[in-house]
């Protein structure tokens, strides 16, 4: 008895869709891939490395502008939900925009009420007091507005909306009392902000769909986000709703810091995120475990260097502007990882303005 081996139902949809495709083909212009629900299509159905490949480039909309975006991996990344295993990793080919990774961060949180006084801490190994005439509430927060090399100038308290002024501009001088603010936050964190960036404000950004992004603090220190670049809608409101509807969530890593965070990694799972070191062929730091280099930086060099290459470089309004990584120095608490204007990895404080450069995965 003969056996007829029928193509099962995927086999034959990846069939139809390749018929479809030659009878779109037209001289030598190539398959035609007329939108982003196409470009998915061919993803889910595994031929993205049969119609794409490294190096490619797309064009989406981006507010009033657009942003091109180059595909750095194919089937590099893998979609948080597990019904899907094919993915298409597209980077923004310049910044788009000028931003913070973090703000600065407060000196203390009020888990109670705060009594008007004189408050004495700790910070960094030097004792310092400041008095109040108001109390700080429940929620509240004390923030060092000014510094003097490594030691605390001035304080501001604020509200429990972490916005209200309370006080501001209270002097800060050296103590020998006993210390009444406990805890305190770490006293880098205080000045430059956290490189922690799975609590970060960029990545709360790049995955908001608001049509007016609002800020959510993540730890009892944070402080909300300064400058124009955070007002307005969220990143996934700005960015074509079309490439949006493609967009997928992936598993990804970033390291964290031994200083504040105690080592280790934290995992999360994102449609929009910054690249790491190890992405962008720079040299590991810190527990890295599942990270790897996108094929379009690997070809750049032999093997990883924080040096300069032309290929990390990028733009912002005609001039090569720094982008921000989500990797951390870890040997720090304020300075993630950043790629310079001359494509080498340095580290930046939080709280400096870097460009964006996110990549986001089609799944």
């Amino acid at each position: 008895m003969a056996v007829i081996n029928l193509p099962t139902m995927e086999q034959m949809d990846v069939h139809n869709t390749l018929l479809a495709s030659i009878a779109s083909h037209t001289g030598t212009d190539g398959i035609k891939v007329n939108n982003w629900e196409d470009v998915q299509r061919l993803v889910r159905m595994g031929l993205a490395d049969k119609m794409f490949k490294v190096g490619d480039q797309f064009v989406s909309s981006y507010d009033t502008g657009q942003v091109v975006w180059d595909v750095i991996g194919i089937n590099h990344d893998t979609p948080t939900d597990k019904k899907y295993k094919n993915s298409l990793t597209l980077q923004a080919s310049n910044c788009i925009m000028n931003c913070q990774f973090d703000n600065l961060e407060a000196l203390y949180y009020a888990e109670a009420e705060l009594a008007a006084g004189t408050h004495v801490f700790t910070l960094d190994s030097g004792k310092y007091e400041f008095t109040t005439t108001q109390a700080v509430p429940e929620g509240g927060q004390v923030y060092i507005h000014t510094w003097t090399d490594y030691a605390p100038g001035k304080a501001t308290t604020y509200a429990a909306d972490r916005t209200t002024v309370i006080e501001a501009d209270l002097s800060v001088t050296t103590s020998i009392g006993t210390d009444t603010l406990l805890p305190v936050n770490h006293q880098q964190r205080c000045r430059y902000g956290s490189d922690n960036y799975k609590e970060s404000a960029i990545r709360q950004f790049i995955n908001s769909d608001a049509a007016s992004f609002v800020w959510t603090p993540k730890t009892n220190f944070d402080r909300p986000p300064s400058g124009a670049s955070f007002s307005g809608g969220g990143f996934l409101k700005l960015l074509d709703q079309e490439l949006v509807a493609v967009l997928g969530a992936v598993d990804k890593q970033v390291a964290r810091n031994n200083v504040a965070d105690g080592g280790g990694q934290d995992l999360f799972s994102d449609k929009v995120f910054l690249l790491s070191n190890i992405e962008v062929l720079a040299p590991s730091e810190g527990v890295t475990t599942g990270e790897k280099v996108y094929p379009w930086y690997s070809a750049l060099a032999a093997s990883p260097t924080y040096d300069a290459m032309a290929g990390r470089i990028k733009y912002l309004s005609g001039a090569a502007r720094g982008w921000w990584l989500r990797s951390p120095s870890v040997g720090v608490s304020y300075s993630p990882r950043y790629v310079y204007t001359a494509g080498d990895v340095i580290s930046s404080s939080a709280d400096s303005g870097g460009g964006l450069a996110p990549a986001c995965c089609i799944v």
